[in-house]
């Protein structure tokens, strides 16, 4: 029997459950509290900050838990006839419960022809008929329907709130397992703070793709070490990282092939690893101004290596960063990106 995905599995039952969101939740609770809620809401923000899961929770306490929600992929569902169905739809009561509530998932994928069919009925909706939109793209959204919608925005989930919550996820999986008849000790999942960070890192605020990483990342290996979860996630150890740049800084022509090799032959993409390394160079650079690993991608393991970097190193990172973006995009359409990449890394080395 297939194991159920830990993003799933671990979805939020209550608004308490939802990390971070404090704004919306607090005032989504007062108006079902006082039942002051409004018939059109839209809640905007990055993928995997909570914004379905909010609708959906919103949607089972305004009804008390009874009947069930009408999801919409606005995506696949986006002509005028499905907003005329939904309109037809909204007219008529529901059968089960007090409220019929529509969650339409990605609306900016909505035609103009749609949303001026639903306009209508935004601007004078059925009394016993909620809307909630959910969407990353509020800029596409006509400015009709924004004037016509109570407008939630939902921040980026902080690295904390992220590493808190998978740290919550693996104990609960321990807990669960520890239960078994068959349980042994090593069936235990450990994990050091390092290999947390970076995942969360990688998330870049949200809580879905943080936790399917984690789920891979177990998948691979139970013990999340930095390493381990490197090797899962297919991305290159910020060692190998760290001495490509020492060796281009130094003009070691000889290491830097060897290094492209290396990465090569590991069976690694290396248009993902460049894309990957851009982002390792902007961290140096990044590290020059703020001396703080809240702002990096990089595990906060290799404080003491940035340290150790002088005003030399920082100019010369500099001016790699410039190298490495014009490199990606060079690579953009390459079948072979390799000897191009072995050709501009050369170069570098050969500057005066």
């Amino acid at each position: 029997m297939s194991k159920q995905a830990l993003a799933v599995k671990y979805r939020p039952q209550r608004f308490e459950d939802v990390v971070e969101q404090d704004v919306p939740k607090a005032i989504l609770t007062e108006q079902l509290k006082n039942k002051t809620f409004k018939n059109c809401l839209l809640f905007c923000g990055g993928a995997g900050t909570g914004k379905t899961t909010t609708a959906r929770l919103f949607g089972k306490e305004v009804n008390n838990f009874k009947g069930h929600i009408i999801e919409i992929d606005a995506a696949s569902h986006n002509g005028v006839e499905d907003a005329r169905r939904i309109i037809e739809n909204a007219k008529t009561q529901s059968l089960d419960s007090e409220y019929k509530v529509f969650l339409l998932d990605e609306v900016h994928m909505l035609s103009i022809a749609a949303w001026n069919a639903l306009l209508k009925i935004l601007e004078e909706p059925p009394a016993k008929s909620l809307f909630v939109f959910c969407t990353t793209d509020p800029q596409k959204i006509p400015a009709t329907i924004l004037s016509r919608v109570q407008r939630f925005n939902f921040q980026k989930i902080s690295q904390k709130g992220i590493m808190d919550r998978l740290k919550f996820i693996i104990n609960s999986e321990n807990d669960e397992m520890s239960k078994l008849e068959e349980f042994r000790d090593s069936d235990l999942i450990t994990y050091d703070e390092s290999s947390i960070e970076f995942i969360a890192k990688q998330a870049d605020g949200g809580m879905r793709d943080a936790i399917t990483l984690l789920d891979k990342c177990i998948s691979y290996n139970t013990n999340l070490t930095l390493p381990n979860v490197l090797e899962a996630l297919g991305s290159v150890n910020y060692d190998t990282m760290f001495e490509l740049t020492e060796a281009l800084n130094k003009m070691e022509g000889k290491v830097v092939l060897e290094k492209i090799e290396f990465i090569h032959t590991s069976g690694l993409d290396l248009k993902q690893f460049m894309k990957q390394y851009s982002y390792f160079v902007l961290d140096l650079c990044k590290d020059e101004y703020f001396h703080n690993f809240e702002h990096l991608q990089m595990p906060s393991t290799y404080e003491d290596k940035m340290k150790s970097f002088t005003e030399e190193d920082f100019a010369f990172f500099r001016q790699l960063l410039d190298v490495v973006l014009r490199l990606n995009k060079d690579i953009q359409w390459e079948t072979t990106p390799k000897p191009v990449i072995e050709s501009q890394l050369l170069l570098l080395c050969m500057e005066d």
